[in-house]
């Protein structure tokens, strides 16, 4: 889908929804589950997600009861699964337990299994082979059973804080105990087939007092020897929400209480908090009801706490609270909430269910089944454009996808213009190809008048054009890709051949395709080159070398394993091998179809895809 720029889409450019310029604002979209493929959680609160690549792994919590289900949303692809799980899996499910991953794998620790039943076990999800395995601790008693703490990896080392836990060891009854000890234990040696132990740590300065359902984070550039963790908030043994921000120094290991500028957030707990580059990102939890008088705002002595739907975001770099505008009407806005879960993929940060507090008057609360995510930051800069075919009056591009772009907006440059440096539109694309036939008649850089209609032009006969694209989402235009440039067909010449299908045998690449549709006369042979490693070379197509490897005038042919061997692999997208097939008329040669044969090591079966837009 795509829009060719008219000019009240070319004013709404210029008036800066897509100006890369423009004031840079985090904006939320709903993500509809029924528009999602695949079984989606149910309704839930004190549940977990992690990401892992550009997926998210979402366990526990629940609402009636704890649930043991585990399913998988597919950023990319929009979709929900249920994985079959197997080996020692935690029976009858947890809630409000610690999560982080390493790698492939998840670890879990500690959480409710039943109302005042605690655990601190752990256990590692492989998510390569979805296998359960519990981890046997040596000192495992040394951490006493808990929910609502923090569980923070730092390189191989888990960080685990505060938290809830029981005084005696009776399910009869149940005394709480708010803890602030921090305790550390190194996966490494789980991974390398070593019991793990428990470290007892014992930072100097005044710690944070003991709390639960608060949150930690580590610092982006943070290992075992520098970096910081960040706790924020919690509830503490007095039931009251603190607002206290914490920083832990990994090098000296002292407790630091942070004077930050800016105006900080409420008090809250329940509230979850991720790292998104330098900037700690919060959102919803419990905060306490307030009232406001004439003259200043006041809290209510009965304490009474309610979700809230705010965001708030800590620079980590200027230690400063920063303002978060989040435009937008309410509906556009995720409903208040806490005890749910969230993850950051790329520069997203997803929320998933939740439950939007205690109603007093009907006895009862309500989760949530639905999911959000926050952008919090303009699309990178796309790679080049790449040519698919060309003709006499039309040029077929494309482009690699931009995880966090919505519609991409494509330029040209006519190179045989005297005014080269000058830019005019051609549309915005919602997906990452197009068919270009014509573009604005006005350079991008002019004001235009709405009540005039749209002028065109038409690519002509024999004429390079030079593209550029820049990604659009919610917060913004990112910045231009760097130039490439395609020539149209001149007329007489074949075009380029179509329907290329490749597929692996033991002595090589099997390559076949359809002859162009326009051939202007008689084929009278195809070549085929593919791309070659070069040291002098940049990984986009635009500057790689290609060598001969068939020229014949059959449709098909064999490129030997010997020359598959010095093939250069891009790794622009998923890793793939890339040939350019032209076809030859009484003229000469026509322009080439560049294709990417996809080379994915997972592919049991010899026929591997072929992908032209990428």
């Amino acid at each position: 889908q795509h829009y060719y720029i008219t000019n009240n889409l070319r004013m709404t450019l210029k008036k800066g929804i897509y100006n890369q310029k423009s004031m840079a604002n985090v904006k939320w979209r709903y993500v509809p589950l029924t528009k999602s493929n695949g079984p989606t959680p149910r309704p839930r609160h004190g549940h977990r997600a992690v990401a892992i690549d550009n997926k998210i792994i979402v366990m526990g919590g629940g609402n009636e009861g704890i649930v043991d289900e585990l399913h998988v949303y597919n950023t990319k692809a929009n979709e929900w699964s249920e994985p079959h799980v197997s080996g020692q899996v935690p029976e009858n499910g947890v809630a409000a337990f610690g999560i982080a991953a390493h790698g492939h794998n998840i670890y879990i620790h500690g959480g409710m299994m039943e109302y005042c039943e605690y655990s601190n076990e752990m256990f590692m999800l492989n998510t390569h082979t979805w296998e359960w395995t519990h981890i046997n601790i040596t000192n495992k008693d040394t951490v006493c059973p808990r929910l609502g703490h923090s569980f923070t990896l730092v390189g191989t080392t888990m960080y685990t804080f505060g938290g809830l836990g029981c005084e005696v060891d009776d399910q009869n009854q149940f005394i709480p105990r708010y803890l602030n000890d921090i305790y550390t234990i190194d996966i490494s040696h789980n991974e390398e087939g070593s019991g793990p132990t428990w470290s007892h740590e014992d930072p100097a300065g005044d710690a944070p007092c003991p709390r639960e359902s608060h949150t930690c984070v580590c610092t982006k550039d943070a290992n075992e020897k520098s970096g910081a963790l960040y706790i924020f908030g919690g509830m503490s043994s007095k039931a009251e929400r603190m607002g206290d921000l914490w920083r832990l120094d990994l090098a000296k290991m002292i407790w630091i209480p942070v004077i930050a500028i800016g105006l900080p957030p409420l008090p809250r707990s329940l509230h979850t908090a991720n790292v998104i580059g330098n900037k700690m990102y919060i959102f919803g939890g419990w905060v306490a009801i307030n009232q406001k008088s004439k003259n200043k705002t006041v809290f209510l002595p009965e304490k009474e706490y309610k979700c809230t739907n705010s965001t708030a975001c800590f620079n980590m770099d200027t230690i400063t609270w920063e303002p978060v505008y989040t435009e937008g009407f309410e509906d556009a806005l995720p409903r208040s909430r806490a005890g749910h879960a969230s993850a950051v993929v790329n520069s997203r940060l997803y929320i998933i269910s939740g439950r939007d507090g205690y109603h007093r008057a009907y006895n009862n609360q309500t989760c949530f089944k639905d999911m959000w995510f926050l952008e919090t930051d303009k699309p990178p800069i796309p790679n080049r454009v790449q040519l698919i075919r060309a003709s006499t009056s039309t040029l077929e591009i494309c482009w690699i996808p931009v995880v966090t772009a919505d519609a991409y907006l494509l330029q040209i440059q006519r190179l045989d213009n005297s005014d080269v440096n000058e830019w005019y539109d051609v549309a915005v694309v919602k997906g990452n190809s197009l068919v270009v036939s014509h573009h604005h008649s006005k350079p991008s850089s002019e004001e235009v008048d709405e009540n005039k209609p749209i002028e065109r032009l038409e690519l002509s006969p024999g004429t390079t054009y030079r593209f550029r694209i820049a990604a659009i989402n919610a917060c913004g235009r990112g910045e231009f890709s760097e130039p490439a440039a395609f020539k149209t067909c001149v007329p007489g010449f074949p075009g380029a051949p179509s329907s290329i299908r490749i597929s692996k045998g033991n002595d090589g690449a099997h390559l076949a395709w359809d002859p162009p549709a326009n051939s202007n006369g008689n084929i009278s042979e195809y070549s085929v080159y593919l791309a070659i490693k070069n040291s002098q070379s940049t990984e986009s197509p635009s500057s790689l070398a290609f060598v001969l490897v068939y020229r014949g005038d059959s449709p098909s042919c064999t490129v030997k394993t010997t020359s598959l061997q010095n093939a250069h692999v891009d790794q622009t997208n998923k890793p793939a091998i890339i040939f350019r097939i032209a076809a030859k008329n009484e003229k000469g040669y026509g322009p080439a179809t560049q294709v990417r044969w996809l080379q994915d090591t997972k592919t049991s079966s010899n026929k591997r895809p072929v992908d032209k837009m990428s």
